[in-house]
């Protein structure tokens, strides 16, 4: 079986910065993979690279084992990759089932009516319905986007991004904004969401992609310095000194 995503030899510049040099690696199916880095790594860049945002200028991107580089995103959904964004994006008029129904209808090719029966119970409600059960925001079906707090905003672009029924689900600092409890929770949810999808993860909460991650991925000025277990990661001197020398030591 093909590995969910290969990137290869990717590299990106923004005139003479070379902002991801030669950056490789393999997210296995079933897998949390987490890309780690300082700020300015490059991490986001081949984000955006790998989700259709931004064209590479070498490289390639293998999608179960399709060679989708520089595809667009709107070709690269149907093809199976969904992706969050550090800035939350949902539909702040509609309710939480809407919102994630939409997307559901959109995957079944009825957007062109989705506004006029969006309310009405369809397989897509349906199918939303669950999503919202799997991630513990049910409960709050009926409510409006906007009345949801921060995280649950987060929760929720997460399940619009299911409700895609991605092959690989990328999700660019889920945490961002939370405090420690809201943090814990939403890598519990990852794991959950990892028996239906692969998943390659931005982040920098350290705690939470140690204990979460099957695979971590460290880059460092535009290029992947280390790639392991956690474990491994933890320990590698070289990644302690690019980016983790500053953590406290339970943490490593």
């Amino acid at each position: 079986m093909a590995d969910a995503l290969v990137v290869e030899e990717l590299s990106k510049s923004f005139g003479a910065l070379r902002a991801v040099d030669g950056v490789g690696f393999a997210v296995k199916d079933g897998d949390v993979h987490s890309l780690i880095g300082p700020n300015g790594a490059g991490k986001t860049t081949v984000f955006n690279c790998i989700s259709g945002f931004l064209r590479p200028a070498e490289g390639r991107v293998l999608l179960r084992g399709e060679d989708v580089t520089a595809w667009p995103p709107h070709r690269l959904i149907p093809a199976g990759l969904a992706r969050t964004f550090q800035i939350t994006k949902v539909f702040g008029d509609l309710t939480v089932l809407e919102n994630v129904a939409l997307a559901a209808r959109s995957r079944l090719g009825q957007n062109l009516r989705m506004w006029r029966r969006a309310s009405k119970v369809t397989s897509a409600n349906v199918e939303a319905l669950e999503i919202l059960e799997m991630l513990g925001l049910a409960e709050n079906a009926s409510a409006n986007a906007d009345h949801l707090a921060h995280g649950d905003k987060r929760i929720l672009e997460i399940a619009i991004a299911l409700a895609l029924r991605p092959r690989l689900l990328m999700l660019d600092e889920p945490t961002a904004g939370m405090s420690a409890g809201e943090t814990e929770h939403i890598g519990k949810l990852v794991r959950r969401i990892a028996a239906r999808t692969s998943v390659l993860l931005v982040e920098h909460d350290m705690e939470m992609v140690l204990g979460i991650s099957d695979q971590v991925t460290v880059m460092t000025q535009g290029r992947v310095i280390a790639s392991g277990t956690p474990d491994a990661i933890s320990r590698d001197t070289n990644v302690q000194d690019a980016y983790l020398g500053a953590l406290d030591a339970r943490n490593l």
